[in-house]
């Protein structure tokens, strides 16, 4: 369940394949470079919060805990995502699959900037599978996209929401190391976003592919 295969995405973008060569270290599919996350949160009514009710992960991706620190929204499950490597490196291959039921409310969040790693060989690419189930809500805020220099990196983010659910999502990347003077020095970011309702109809596709190399 937790292969190559069922890690990367099967729609990579033709951009990429100039990049996808071995990597002398750690090569593609090896212990460490895969990463996957899945979790299903539901509300808990005996005890009036949202409970994570599966976890299963493999590092370089896992939770903690769920934590109920807003006092304005007792229910609320918060969770942070972590990774001990604080981003991606070449070859990384994520997923990352969050399910919520049962009129579940969450606010999930990274542990800080995602930093793509400066890559000499290959590309990251990460998965992000959200499905917002009946009267649910999920604010599904991640820290921004810190691309390094020379770093190539693909996400595809697809959601599935019940017309009675709603989703608060938002995506930031910058320039790159502005302090190290890094601007826009990065190869390649591309970011992909899927909405479909219940009933598999699309309600909006965003492409965003960052080429500044290719813009000077």
């Amino acid at each position: 369940m937790t292969d190559l295969k069922f890690c990367s995405p099967e729609d990579t973008p033709s951009q990429f394949t100039s990049f996808d060569g071995k990597i002398p270290q750690m090569d593609v599919g090896k212990t460490g470079k895969i990463g996957f996350l899945k979790l299903t949160l539901e509300s808990d009514s005996q005890r009036n919060k949202t409970i994570i009710t599966e976890q299963l992960s493999r590092v370089p991706l896992y939770v903690q805990k769920a934590l109920y620190y807003d006092e304005t929204i007792p229910s609320m499950a918060h969770v942070f995502v972590l990774s001990p490597s604080g981003g991606v490196l070449q070859g990384d291959r994520y997923r990352t699959d969050i399910e919520l039921k049962n009129g579940a409310i969450s606010h999930i969040t990274t542990q800080g900037a995602t930093r793509m790693y400066k890559m000499n060989s290959n590309y990251a690419t990460q998965m992000i599978n959200l499905n917002v189930g009946k009267n649910c809500y999920l604010e599904f805020l991640p820290e921004q996209l810190i691309p390094y220099k020379n770093s190539r990196y693909y996400q595809k983010a697809t959601f599935k929401i019940d017309d009675s659910a709603t989703l608060v999502y938002s995506e930031t990347i910058v320039p790159g190391r502005v302090a190290m003077g890094e601007l826009f020095d990065y190869d390649i970011c591309c970011l992909k976003t899927l909405c479909y309702d219940d009933k598999q109809e699309i309600k909006f596709h965003d492409n965003c592919i960052l080429e500044p190399k290719n813009e000077q």
